[in-house]
This record gives C-alpha cells, structure tokens and sequence, in this order.
C-alpha cells in the first residue's frame, strides 16, 4: 500500500508538472516526439504513460505530474505521442498507433537501455483505447496495466456522454460531436470552428474564452443549430445515431473499439481505478470491465472511489478508509510494474 500512498502524495500535495526530456520514438513511418522522464537512482521498471483526449496533446501537465511521481519512486517513464488522440479523433487506428508505440520503446535500446518489460498507465477514454491495444499484443508483452477512468462498452459510453443530464463539463460531448457529426451533416466549417474553439476554451482554460466573440459573428442558422445540439439531449442523440450508420464499414469500426468484446483477451495484471459519480464515463464501465475480464484473468483489481468522484468532499473517517482503498488500488499496479 505505501508506494499507492507516496503516487498519491506526488501527484497532489507535492506536485510537480516539468514536461521532461524530449525524445524520440523511431516509428515504421519515421520519428515521432516523446517525453522521458529518468529516476534519479537505480531503475525499478518502464511505464509508458498516455494523455487523454487532452488540447495539449502529450504534453498535457497533468500527465507530465503523473510521470514525475513515478520517476521520482525509481521508474522510467515515456510518454509517447499519438497522433490520433492528440487530434481528439476517435478511430480504431488509435489502436495501431499504441500499439506501435509500446512495441517501439520496449525494443529500442536508447529508450529502454535495461530491457524491461513495460507496464501502462492510461486515463479516461484513452486507458480504453490502451486496453484495446493490450488485447491485440502478443501475451507477456506488458507487466501490467493502470486504467483510470475507462470506458468498456463503446456504444453506452457515447450515449451517456451525449445525454447525461448532470453533466458539469461538455468538454466530451463537444469531443463526440466533432468527431460525428460530418458523418452526418456534412462539411460545415463555421460549426467546426465552434466545436473547435469550445474544446480549447474548455481544454486550455482560457482566462478569456473565444468562444462567445465567435458566437457573436456566426450565423442565424449555425447559433440555432449549435444552441440545439447543446441543449437538446435528443437532438443530439439521434443525430449521432444516424452518423454512426454512415461511417464507412461501421460495424467493423465499431467492433475494433468495443472494449467489452476484446477485454477477456488481456492477461497481464491489471488495476482498474474509477470516481464514483463520474460525470464524463460512469463507473459503471470500469464495473463492466472488471466482470468481463475477471473470469479470465485472476490479476485484476477494481477500486471505485470517491476520492475522484465530482460531488462535495467528505470529511470523516471514510476520507481515510478512502484514502487506503486508492492507495491500494495504485500500489496493486506499481507493485507488479517491477522486472
């Protein structure tokens, strides 16, 4: 439990965000930048860290405060780019993309000089899209797994972030709309440029968000549309509905990315982290994940806490007795990311 409870304290009370080294991963298709961040002592292992469907791409600070914690209790740690996720672009060759990138570091020399089998972090969708690639590796690939916030069943994911009700953040729903929405309407530059603009207001915190001076130039028709697909639960949904038929070979796309259909392949060990009340993919995913995968796979752990959860803190005992379940929940995937 004490390496969960040191990650724990890294990350929060004595965080810090420096992006690390620049590196270079060596693809089939050429160079691609990486981040690398070194222990200052004796290496206990290799994580390969991914961002999730984040405006700043891989270098994304909280991240970059993810790496440092583990760099700092003895573990190399890259962070590769994907180009897919960093476009904020739902499509199963984010899969490839992982997977390419997991195979390049654990055999190059100058990023793994020790040779050790790596272990993966991964939040929110893209912890998903990591399980997926985990599942289509060769057994004994990774030591091990840490997926916080994942999504399992592809369909139920996109339909509770498009019509949750309580949401406190759009940033997934304009994620989802960007990616759907020209299978459906076609080209529209002026509601792109919304989307767009909304997403980096939100994902950038801006201090002056663009989004209200662009709104003032759109047209009638776009702010109409735009105001519906915002406020509309419905709208929105059927429309995605209808998109999902158009894309090109749908059901084999669909397929690829569906987690619940693929996660009884994983065999390294894995801990599944989830908030209680999660507001962008409910912990009912991370519960789906964990029935799914334990029949097959004896080295999983589910910890749903509420120490992550979006709602109003809670004093008391239970914060402790929360505090140690997390704990557990990090340690259970440090413990078995040691070669």
């Amino acid at each position: 439990m004490l390496p969960g409870l040191q990650f724990i304290v890294r990350t929060s009370l004595l965080k810090n965000e420096s992006l690390g080294l620049a590196a270079a991963l060596n693809l089939p298709l050429g160079a691609s930048p990486a981040l690398l961040h070194v222990p200052a002592k004796q290496e206990k292992g290799l994580i390969i860290s991914f961002t999730g469907f984040s405006m700043q791409g891989y270098q994304d600070v909280r991240i970059a405060a993810v790496n440092n914690a583990f760099a700092k209790m003895g573990y190399r740690v890259i962070t590769p780019q994907i180009a897919t996720i960093d476009a904020l672009c739902i499509h199963p060759r984010a899969i490839d993309e992982v997977k390419q990138a997991i195979l390049s570091i654990w055999s190059d020399p100058i990023l793994n000089p020790n040779k050790h089998k790596p272990a993966i972090f991964a939040p929110s969708f893209t912890a998903g899209i990591a399980a997926l690639a985990v599942a289509e590796l060769p057994e004994n690939t990774i030591s091990g797994m840490c997926l916080l916030g994942s999504f399992c069943h592809f369909e139920s994911t996109i339909q509770f972030a498009l019509g949750n009700p309580n949401k406190t953040d759009d940033y997934g729903m304009h994620v989802i709309l960007k990616n759907f929405l020209p299978y459906e309407m076609g080209d529209r530059p002026e509601l792109e440029e919304i989307l767009q603009t909304a997403l980096a207001d939100n994902g950038l915190r801006r201090k002056e968000p663009q989004l209200p001076a662009l709104l003032q130039k759109a047209s009638k028709e776009t702010l109409e549309l735009y105001s519906q697909l915002k406020t509309d639960a419905g709208f929105r949904q059927t429309l995605i509905e209808s998109a999902y038929k158009k894309i090109p070979d749908f059901s084999t796309w669909k397929n690829r990315l569906d987690l619940s259909k693929h996660a009884h392949k994983i065999s390294c060990k894995v801990s599944i982290i989830h908030g209680k009340n999660d507001d962008v993919i409910p912990e009912a995913e991370s519960i789906l994940l964990h029935q799914l995968m334990k029949p097959h796979n004896p080295q999983v752990r589910l910890v749903v806490s509420d120490l992550l959860s979006h709602g109003d803190p809670k004093f008391g005992w239970k914060i402790f007795s929360e505090l140690i379940n997390l704990a557990r929940g990090f340690a259970f995937f440090l413990d078995n990311s040691k070669i």
